[in-house]
């Protein structure tokens, strides 16, 4: 696990709670939840990014857990964003039922 895997859990689990007012009803249909987050600080070297990995996987666990089906995730980059221009953001659509 990374340093700050631990602190990046309990932001995710904060931004699932948060999130759970916009989950739609189980009702069969597909809906898609956007999440938006940022690359750790030194994302330079060529290995799992541990924090984006970390917390979506909070979110993933969660839907799941809370009886919803992951239909599909996407999502894209975008360089030099964040307060300082210089983390990479990301917005990750997850797809469920």
């Amino acid at each position: 696990m990374g340093l700050f895997t631990n602190s990046q859990t309990a932001v995710a689990e904060t931004v699932y709670e948060k999130t759970k007012q916009y989950l739609k009803p189980k009702d069969g249909k597909v809906h898609l939840l956007m999440i938006n987050s940022f690359s750790k600080f030194a994302n330079q070297n060529f290995e799992c990014e541990d924090k984006y990995t970390t917390q979506l996987n909070v979110i993933l666990e969660g839907l799941q857990t809370d009886g919803y089906e992951i239909v599909d995730i996407k999502f894209n980059s975008l360089m030099g964003q964040g307060l300082t221009g210089t983390a990479e953001g990301f917005h990750t659509i997850i797809l469920y039922k």
